[in-house]
C-alpha cells in the first residue's frame, strides 16, 4: 500500500517510528483525513478522531497546524450537508477567505520571527558601518555619501577633465587618528582606518549588486607620508588594497593571485569587479593624477564598480591610435580629448587587453614611465618610474 493509502485506512504502522504510539504525526493527519472521506456524516466518526488526534500526540502539533486541522473538519462536515450547488459555492468562497487570511498571518508570523532572529546582528552591522563617523549611536546615515573622503575627494573630482566625474555618487571612509596610537606608528593608524571601513565597503558592494545607482567608493588615506612620493605611494596603495583583499568575503584575495601582472586579473571585492584608480600629492601639475595641490596631507585610492560603466553606457574600450583626438565620436573619446587638451593626457595603450593592475599606481612620467608595480614588495621597476 502506498503512504496515502495507508493514510486514509489510518493504518500507518510500517512508517512509524519504533517505540512511538502508532507514529503521532501520521495518526492525527490519517484521522483527518478519514474524516473527510466518509459517505455520510456520523457523531461517532468524529468521536473517533478526536480520540485519534489526542492519541498521537495532539500536545506536540503546533497551535497553528490544530486550528487548521480543525477548521478542514468543520468545513468537510459542512460540505456533506451542504445541499445544491450554492451552498457548496459559498462554502468554497469561504474557504477561499479563510486560506488567504491564513497565509497572510503565517506570512506575518515568519516575518516577525525573522525580525526577532536578526535584531540583535543587525545592531551590530549597524555599529560596525558607523564605525568612525561623527555621529553618536546608531541614529548615523544609512548611506556614507557625506563621509569625510567623500567631501574632501570632491574638491578634486570636480576639477578633474572626467566628463562622470562631477556627478559621480559616492560612499567613502571616515579617517580616525587613534588617540591610543603612539605618533610613529603609522602603519597602526592605517590599518585601523581600513578595519572600521570594511563594513561599510562590504555593504557599498552589496547595493550595488542590487542595482544601487552607485559609482565609486573613495578610500581616503590621511597623512603626508603616505603619498610623499611615488615610492611612498605605492606601498600604501598595497597595503590599503591588500588588506581589503585579504578580508574579502567572498575568499578570493584577488591581490595574492600569481597572475596580477597581466590582463585576466582584476581587483574584486565580494565578487564584485572593480576598476583601481589612485590619487596623491606628489603628482605635477601636468600629471592625469593630480590633485590640483588640495589636500596635500591625503592620498585617495577610488573603487569603481564595473556597472557603473555599464549604466552611463560607457562605448567599448578602443586601443590609442583608434582615438579620434580631433572629433571625438564617442564619450570614451571626449574624454581622452579633455584630458590632452589640459595637458594631462594619460597613458593609453595599443592593446585592449593590457594588465590593470599596472594603471593603478601611475609613475611620474604618466606617458614614458616604466609600469609601477606596487603589487610587490620591492617594487623594481619604481626607480624607472622615479
Amino acid at each position: 500500500s502506498s503512504p496515502l493509502q495507508c493514510l486514509l485506512r489510518g493504518t500507518c504502522k510500517p512508517y512509524c517510528v519504533p517505540g512511538h504510539h502508532r507514529c503521532g504525526m501520521s495518526a492525527a493527519i490519517a484521522a483527518v483525513l478519514r474524516l473527510a472521506t466518509v459517505a455520510s456524516p456520523r457523531p461517532l466518526a468524529l468521536v473517533e478522531a478526536g480520540a485519534a488526534v489526542v492519541k498521537g500526540g495532539m500536545a506536540q502539533l503546533p497551535l497553528a497546524l490544530l486550528g487548521r486541522a480543525a477548521f478542514v473538519v468543520m468545513y468537510s462536515c459542512a460540505l456533506r450537508h451542504a445541499t445544491g450547488w450554492p451552498s457548496a459555492a459559498l462554502l468554497l468562497i469561504l474557504f477561499l477567505l479563510w486560506f488567504g487570511w491564513d497565509t497572510a498571518k503565517a506570512r506575518e508570523s515568519a516575518e516577525a520571527a525573522t525580525r526577532t532572529r536578526l535584531a540583535v546582528p543587525l545592531k551590530v552591522a549597524e555599529f560596525a558601518q558607523q564605525l568612525g563617523t561623527t555621529s553618536s549611536g546608531l541614529g548615523g546615515s544609512s548611506e556614507f555619501s557625506a563621509s569625510q573622503a567623500c567631501q574632501r575627494f570632491a574638491d578634486v573630482r570636480c576639477r578633474t577633465h572626467c566628463l562622470f566625474a562631477a556627478k559621480a555618487r559616492l560612499w567613502g571612509n571616515d579617517w580616525v587618528e587613534e588617540a591610543y596610537a603612539e605618533s610613529s606608528s603609522t602603519k597602526f593608524q592605517l590599518a585601523a582606518n581600513i578595519v572600521r571601513c570594511l563594513p561599510r565597503f562590504y555593504r557599498f558592494c552589496l547595493e550595488v549588486k542590487a542595482g544601487a545607482p552607485l559609482d565609486g567608493f573613495v578610500f581616503e588615506v590621511r597623512g603626508a607620508h603616505f603619498g610623499a612620493d611615488v615610492e611612498s605611494f605605492a606601498q600604501t596603495v598595497r597595503h590599503v588594497l591588500g588588506a581589503f583583499s585579504e578580508a574579502d568575503p567572498a575568499g578570493v584575495d584577488c591581490l595574492r593571485k600569481s597572475y596580477i601582472g597581466r590582463g585576466s586579473w582584476f581587483f574584486q571585492f565580494a565578487k564584485e569587479p572593480l576598476f583601481v584608480t589612485a590619487f596623491a600629492p606628489c603628482y605635477p601639475t601636468s600629471h592625469p593624477r593630480y590633485q590640483f595641490g588640495l589636500h596635500p596631507d591625503s592620498c585617495f585610492v577610488l573603487f569603481q564598480p564595473e556597472m557603473s560603466f555599464l549604466r552611463h553606457d560607457l562605448p567599448p574600450d578602443r586601443p590609442r591610435s583608434a582615438t579620434d583626438w580631433n572629433k571625438p565620436a564617442d564619450v570614451r573619446d571626449r574624454i581622452r580629448a579633455n584630458f590632452r587638451r589640459h595637458g594631462r593626457e594619460y597613458r593609453i595603450p595599443e592593446t585592449t587587453s593590457y594588465p590593470p593592475a599596472e594603471f593603478i599606481v601611475p609613475p611620474l612620467d604618466a606617458l614614458g614611465g616604466d609600469p609601477v608595480r606596487f603589487w610587490l614588495p620591492t617594487c623594481p621597476a619604481m626607480a624607472a618610474g622615479n
